[in-house]
């Protein structure tokens, strides 16, 4: 069974026996327990302040504890399985009855408990502000007398531990079980250095099954406003930065704009912006018979696309002084037009067919097609 991390700050807690009684409680610093306090559990301010780690202490004689040996040849987890299961078939655990099991020093401690008297506990610590990390039977303060009976009074509370058993130590109990046994009484200091071990390791913890403590969900204890904070800010902090790589791109841009602008100017001083130089620059080397618009362009572009199709022919070919090569192309089948107009296309130049390819009285087909730069 899992027990809780070991704590050397907190406080240590005797329920009472007996509804009206004193509460009992130890403050617990550096793993040193200080001196005894009493509470009136009727009134509802608590004295101890911060509490830090809480351990519970339940009345020895509502939570008696079985203790013996463990099985040498069975894991540990199946042996506390087992005894949770003998009990329940030994008929020790009825309706009502909460049983909690756990290893110790090589021994095996079980206890059963009624329901009722663990809810009422729980309600008692909770109307003081306490949530207790564990609740142990306060007979488990004694250390275990393997040839002896130890006995203590905590906090007014009698209590006794044999080696097979740790209860309430009331006198004519004490009486039956002690037989020819030794009996040892603890003393205060031996008490408050069991109290520091209980305390920093209980024996055996009641708050198991439902009575678990609740496990901390990170979705319940989490800052979410905070981590919304955050979000919002990395969001803001990344738009900014978009911002800021925007504003550059586009000094950039607009600077190299300028430069070309300027560039063109130094030979045609009539451009005003970058489409009057573009205009102006093409007009210049249409002239000129250079350029995407000239003649060498385009028809280059097609006696390439049309090599590897061997079965187009051109019919007729004219160029325009807009730049537009004109031709018609002809084919015994289409795929081979289309074969030349998807190389054509796929080379960037702007290419235009009619709506459909029709063949003419020789069985060809023909198209005509024109051609621009892009």
């Amino acid at each position: 069974m899992p027990q809780p991390e070991p704590s050397m700050d907190g406080l240590i807690v005797l329920l009472p026996a007996e509804s009206g009684e004193s509460w009992r409680w130890w403050r617990v610093s550096d793993g040193v327990v200080g001196r005894e306090h009493a509470f009136d559990g009727e009134s509802d301010n608590a004295p101890w302040g911060a509490v830090g780690t809480v351990t519970a202490l339940a009345p020895a004689g509502l939570a008696p504890v079985r203790d013996k040996a463990l099985p040498p040849d069975m894991p540990l987890v199946q042996a506390l399985a087992a005894e949770r299961l003998g009990l329940a078939q030994g008929g020790l655990v009825q309706g009502g009855r909460h049983v909690a099991v756990a290893a110790d020093d090589g021994r095996l401690l079980s206890a059963t408990i009624d329901q009722h008297e663990m809810d009422r506990w729980l309600a008692l610590l909770a109307g003081h502000g306490l949530d207790p990390l564990a609740i142990v039977p306060a007979a488990l303060v004694l250390p275990r007398g393997d040839a002896a009976l130890v006995l203590g009074n905590l906090g007014g509370q009698l209590l006794a531990r044999s080696a097979d058993a740790a209860f309430a130590g009331e006198a004519a109990l004490v009486e039956a079980l002690a037989g020819d046994l030794d009996q040892i009484a603890l003393d205060d200091d031996g008490l408050a250095a069991r109290l520091a071990a209980v305390h920093a390791a209980p024996p055996l913890n009641l708050r198991q099954s439902q009575y678990a403590p609740r496990r901390v969900s990170v979705f319940r204890v989490a800052n979410w406003q905070g981590l919304a904070r955050m979000t919002a800010t990395a969001a803001l902090l990344g738009l900014l930065l978009m911002l800021v790589w925007i504003v550059k791109w586009n000094l950039d841009s607009s600077a190299q704009e300028a430069r070309a602008l300027e560039l063109a100017q130094a030979r045609f001083p009539a451009a005003t912006d970058l489409d009057s130089a573009e205009r102006l620059i093409s007009a210049e080397l249409a002239r000129r018979g250079q350029g995407g618009a000239s003649f060498a362009a385009p028809a280059a572009a097609l006696f390439d696309a049309m090599r590897p199709v061997p079965g187009v022919r051109l019919r007729d070919l004219g160029y325009g002084a807009d730049g537009t090569l004109r031709f018609t192309a002809a084919a015994p089948r289409a795929e081979d037009v289309n074969a030349v107009l998807i190389a054509l296309q796929n080379g960037g130049w702007k290419v235009t067919v009619p709506p459909a390819l029709a063949p003419d009285p020789t069985g060809a087909t023909v198209a005509a097609i024109t051609l621009r730069a892009p």
